[in-house]
């Protein structure tokens, strides 16, 4: 749900790629129809119209064409637009509504497509699009009018949706609170079809990563990279799987079927385990996650028991209550666990950000403020309790910062070892009918022996760049001729500082390049990103220019 590292650029699709995905397809369709029973394809079309799952398709259908036309992806396919479609606060209506509908990237996308399309045709198998009553012909009401139970699963889709999206903590973006619904419905009601869809899942994400890069070439390269696992809005895929399984114990008590308790306890634990449900952690400021393995272990082992025990009495007899049935005390565990976890959401989205709480500094586009700071307080966090290591106190952030009291919004969109490494960064804002670009580039001057001098500078697509951050200045591991040499970052550009027993003895601007100077007693040349100071015939590397070559 929340933003994911970016994924390689996709190539070209190829006339030959067509033909290998129309091969596949045909050879699968084949395969089925040659090797499986033929009562396998009657029991799917008596339980589905033509025997396919018109419900998700037409869920697939409206998710798809939220990122591609609302966020942009069809003109925009490497930067889709997703900062006003985040789940920031209720004070801000629109993103509780498009959260839950609304992607990071192409991979975010495709992954939750994937999974709605295998989750999404068990579950609409097991509610079916026929009436299932002895006696009850089909048209007769629309309970047993097979269009009107098709248009109950998207609809079903997109108020769960909503509901992951209202009570998720923090501003998460992506339909995977759906899709853990989907499979915790899928895996109570038929936890061995489950499993079998559980597996397809991963052969279809492998005839995706075949058909997108067929051949791929790898080497050795220096990334940013956080944990994966800090990537994940783990509380929004728990009442996600929740919601799902509580559905699916109503349908299964209304139609007075019982699964096998055994197969539901190890379905729920693969997919708890397979999909990280086990990774519980915390924010502690900086980009610094802290993971408490342990706890997520024994959770999940909990979760699952907890789930296959609800599935032991469901049947008509069976009413939640605090008697001594195992099944009784599951479900009001899972009501209850799903009640506080959603509760747990409402002080984080009453956030009610003021116009004083943005940067004072920063290029202005429209109710947006971008610009680059470092460890200052995140000002979506100021009046929410975190649990770090001192109760109560606040988050802070670094990086291109991006604010809007309009849309409740502060974030940390780039972090400052993602620009350090890339150089040059973009960050997209708009709404749902405008968007504009702006670019975060750091220079840097490493110094010898010590940390980089850099300074940071933004600029709005077409426009001029404007310095929004200078670091502290880093003095050279090195005296020369008994003085220091110091790398200093300035609005327009970067001096050189020299210093003996803290007393400076000149300043000026680093020389132009394939130039010299003399600053302080000592003479400064650089040649290209080098830069040398001389003195009696010694000379020493100083410092070396990085930065990234521009990129629109």
């Amino acid at each position: 749900m929340m933003q994911s590292l970016p994924t390689p650029a996709m190539p070209a699709w190829l006339p030959w790629q067509e033909a290998v995905v129309l091969a596949v397809v045909l050879a699968v369709l084949l395969a089925v129809r040659r090797f499986s029973d033929a009562r396998v394809g009657d029991g799917i079309r008596a339980r589905l119209l033509l025997g396919v799952p018109w419900g998700t398709l037409l869920t697939i259908a409206g998710v798809a064409a939220v990122y591609l036309f609302l966020q942009g992806a069809w003109w925009h396919p490497r930067n889709p637009l997703v900062t006003p479609f985040r789940t920031w606060s209720y004070f801000y209506p629109f993103g509780m509504l498009t959260g839950a509908f609304t992607h990071g990237s192409q991979g975010h996308i495709t992954g939750n497509l994937m999974g709605t399309l295998v989750y999404g045709t068990v579950a609409e198998y097991v509610w079916g699009h026929y009436p299932r009553e002895r006696g009850v012909q089909t048209f007769t009401s629309l309970r047993t009018n097979p269009f009107a139970r098709i248009l109950a699963v998207p609809v079903t889709m997109f108020v769960v949706g909503v509901f992951s999206a209202v009570f998720a903590i923090g501003p998460v973006v992506g339909f995977s609170g759906v899709v853990f619904a989907i499979a915790g419905f899928a895996l109570v009601t038929r936890p061995t079809l489950f499993l079998g869809a559980f597996l397809g899942n991963r052969v279809l994400d492998l005839l995706y990563s075949a058909l997108r890069y067929p051949v791929s070439t790898a080497s050795g390269q220096t990334r940013f990279v956080t944990p994966w696992w800090s990537n994940i809005a783990i509380q929004g895929h728990a009442i996600g799987i929740l919601a799902g399984v509580i559905v699916a114990l109503v349908l299964l008590w209304n139609r007075d079927e019982r699964p096998d308790t055994l197969r539901v306890f190890f379905a729920t634990l693969v997919f708890a385990v397979a999909q990280g449900l086990w990774a519980v952690y915390i924010p502690l400021g900086g980009g610094r996650f802290r993971l408490f393995r342990w706890v997520g272990t024994a959770l999940v082992f909990v979760l699952a028991l907890v789930v296959a025990a609800a599935t032991i009495g469901s049947d008509r007899r069976f009413r939640p209550s605090f008697d001594r049935r195992p099944a009784s005390l599951a479900v009001m565990v899972l009501l209850v666990v799903l009640g506080a976890l959603s509760l747990a959401a409402v002080p984080t989205n009453v956030v009610d950000l003021q116009a004083d709480q943005l940067p004072e500094d920063g290029i202005e586009v429209r109710d947006y403020v971008v610009t680059y700071d470092e460890n200052v307080p995140n000002a979506y966090f100021e009046s929410i309790w975190v649990p770090t290591q001192q109760a109560g106190t606040s988050v802070n952030a670094s990086g291109v910062i991006v604010a809007s009291a309009e849309r409740e919004v502060w974030i940390a969109a780039v972090q400052p070892g993602r620009l350090a490494v890339n150089g040059q960064e973009r960050v997209t804002v708009g709404g749902a009918t405008w968007r504009e670009s702006v670019y975060a580039n750091r220079t840097d001057w490493s110094v010898l022996g010590n940390s980089s001098v850099y300074r940071v500078q933004l600029r709005r697509e077409g426009g001029q760049p404007r310095t929004a951050y200078t670091s502290e200045p880093s003095t050279a591991d090195v005296i020369l001729d008994g003085r220091n040499v110091t790398v200093a970052a300035r609005q327009n550009g970067f001096d050189v500082v020299v210093t003996r027993r803290n007393e400076t003895l000149g300043q000026a601007p680093l020389p132009a390049n394939m130039t010299r100077t003399r600053i302080g007693g000592l003479t400064f040349e650089r040649n290209r990103s080098k830069l040398y100071a001389r003195t009696d015939g010694t000379r020493v590397k100083i410092a070396e220019y990085r930065q990234q070559a521009t990129r629109s």
